[in-house]
């Protein structure tokens, strides 16, 4: 009770909590009680509401590899993102596109940097962007499989003209394709509506930039802060999961930073205390080549890992070929949150072609509560790139910069975590801090 008052007296202040917030730190530290005062009930309980919850909770793939931003275009060429605070935005598109019959698929154009770009300004438009490549067979489950027949292609972004021509246009950054698939209705009327109320507007342009496209914020904006209520799932239930052959203590060694655990056969569990954990199997399910095969089976992995809602908040991020690796984050209105570590909520790593590596936090996002602070104003991209260029970065070593949160622990409660917009620049090989990196934090 102590530390129930305590939370409650440091946060309420600055937190505008609704009731269900409270109640659910109530419940959240009376079951903390309940598991430290009888944990291995705990673990037997656990394992059977886990086996029913990851049915219902879990997220379809068409979730989890949905588009994560969404542009319109006006009829004069003007571009603004679209944000909504009390609905998730995709999903409502996506609900207006799940009965979307395909006609035809043809490849209009291939290599045609002029005619990409006016694509990326197709005006009359909304614009769905993914924020790495996706195959085409994985955006189908997006849209019902209309397209599970489609082109064994991938791409980024998808242009939904606003006019009767049922039509829309699947983009791929490499290479400018353009394939024009025909349906029988494309609901340009449900669409309109999806985004009709109770939405935020920042103007953006998308444009060519090394040549690859681009989203510029062109003009200062605000966004919003958050507090999250964060669960921490027991070590005890990854390795109920992962290590079921695990009979013998003397497979556990305990280090002075790290707990590993290992079956003597294929797998090995490690979790640090920080709240990290790293799982290794050396002998997997057979591991394709094949692009949407892989990101199905990455999908069937992080769903293996998750409990309950995990994957509520969790998207697909990025993948690399080079590195043989995908990563997924949580995301917050379209924006993806940034931890502490490089490899986001999860990181898959195919290693030495034959196993497989997964990074991941023992921390969930639960339930998102605006704070009662002011918004934060954000910079334009420009600004952001000339800010770099006076702390002595070097421009040409600049990647992409993206809008997202930073995950921040609570000084107050370790059932507390803060989220703070900024930019994220990709710079020497992974993701900085704007703000880290203008102030020399770390650099």
């Amino acid at each position: 009770m102590n530390q129930l008052r305590r939370i409650f007296g440091m946060k309420i202040k600055n937190l505008i909590l609704p009731g269900l917030l409270g109640i659910a730190v109530v419940v959240s530290v009376v079951l903390s009680s309940s598991i430290w005062i009888n944990p291995a009930h705990y673990r037997n309980s656990q394992q059977t509401s886990v086996s029913n919850n990851s049915i219902i909770d879990n997220k379809p793939m068409s979730y989890v590899y949905s588009p994560t931003q969404l542009i319109q275009t006006d009829e004069n060429g003007k571009q603004n993102m679209l944000t909504n605070h009390s609905s998730n935005l995709i999903s409502e598109i996506g609900n207006q596109m799940k009965n979307y019959d395909s006609k035809s698929v043809n490849k209009l154009s291939s290599g045609n940097i002029d005619e990409y770009k006016k694509f990326l300004g197709y005006k009359n438009s909304i614009i769905l962007n993914y924020p790495a490549k996706i195959s085409i067979k994985i955006f189908s489950k997006f849209i019902n499989d209309s397209l599970s027949k489609g082109p064994n292609d991938s791409i980024n972004r998808i242009v939904i003209p606003f006019d009767d021509s049922n039509e829309i246009y699947l983009l791929r950054d490499d290479g400018f394709h353009i394939y024009k698939v025909k349906f029988k209705d494309t609901n340009v009327s449900g669409l309109k509506d999806a985004i009709k109320n109770n939405v935020g507007t920042i103007p953006v342009k998308v444009k060519l930039v090394n040549k690859m496209p681009t989203i510029d914020f062109i003009k200062p904006f605000e966004m919003p802060q958050y507090g999250y209520l964060i669960n921490k799932t027991s070590q005890n239930y990854y390795v109920t999961r992962l290590l079921p052959n695990l009979h013998n203590t003397n497979n556990i060694k305990r280090h002075r930073n790290s707990v590993v655990y290992n079956d003597q056969s294929s797998k090995q569990l490690t979790f640090y205390n920080n709240g990290e954990a790293e799982y290794f199997d050396s002998r997997p399910n057979f591991i394709s080549s094949d692009f949407t095969q892989t990101l199905i089976d990455s999908y069937k992995n992080i769903s293996k890992l998750s409990i309950s809602d995990n994957l509520s908040n969790l998207r697909y991020f990025s993948y690399s070929p080079k590195n043989s690796t995908i990563i997924y984050r949580n995301y917050v209105e379209g924006f993806p949150i940034f931890n502490q570590n490089q490899y986001g909520a999860v990181q898959i790593k195919l290693v030495d072609n034959t196993s497989l590596r997964y990074n991941f936090s023992l921390n969930n996002l639960q339930i998102p509560v605006p704070t009662g602070g002011s918004n934060i104003k954000m910079e334009t991209t420009k600004e952001v790139v000339n800010g770099l260029a006076k702390s002595g970065y070097d421009v040409s070593k600049i990647g992409p910069i993206e809008l997202g949160y930073q995950w921040s622990s609570s000084k107050d409660s370790n059932i507390l975590v803060t989220l703070q917009p900024t930019w994220f620049v990709y710079y020497n090989g992974r993701w900085n801090n704007y703000n880290q990196m203008i102030n020399k934090v770390g650099y």
